[in-house]
C-alpha cells in the first residue's frame, strides 16, 4: 500500500531517478517530469500529495512556476521547494512564492524522506 503520492519536478535526469527511487522505495508513488510547461495537466491526472519543485528549471523560475501551479491544479497538495540553492535562499524564495515547504539537495536523501513522510502525514491526520 501506498503510503502518499509525490510528484517531482526536475531537470537534471539523474537526480530525478535517484529521488523517485528512494521515494518509492520508502513506500510512495512517484511520478516526475523534466519540464514545467504542461506539468499541471500531468498533476490534475496524478492528483499527489506533494510536489517537490527544483527552483532552478530551465524554462521559468520556481517563485513562477509555484504560482502557475497553485493556480491551475484542482488539488491542493504541498508544495517544497528543492534546490542546491542555500537554506537562506530557499527559505526567502518559500516565503516570497507561497511554498509551503524547502529543503537542499545537500541535506541528502534521509532528510528529503524525512521531511516528505512529515508533511504527508500532517496532511492524512488532518484529512482523517
Amino acid at each position: 500500500m501506498s503510503e502518499g503520492k509525490v510528484f517531482l519536478i526536475d531537470d537534471d535526469p539523474v537526480a530525478r531517478q535517484l529521488y523517485s527511487r528512494a521515494l518509492e522505495k520508502a513506500g510512495f508513488s512517484v511520478m516526475g517530469t523534466d519540464r514545467v510547461i504542461g506539468t499541471a495537466s500531468q498533476i490534475n491526472e496524478f492528483s499527489p500529495d506533494l510536489i517537490l519543485l527544483d527552483v532552478m528549471m530551465p524554462a521559468l523560475s520556481g517563485d513562477k512556476i509555484v504560482q502557475i501551479l497553485r493556480q491551475a491544479i484542482r488539488s491542493a497538495p504541498i508544495i517544497i521547494l528543492f534546490s542546491n540553492k542555500s537554506e537562506d535562499e530557499l527559505q526567502k524564495l518559500r516565503k516570497d512564492c507561497g511554498a509551503d515547504d524547502c529543503i537542499t539537495k545537500i541535506g541528502g536523501l534521509n532528510q528529503l524522506l524525512r521531511k516528505v513522510n512529515e508533511h504527508i502525514w500532517k496532511r492524512k491526520g488532518a484529512n482523517a
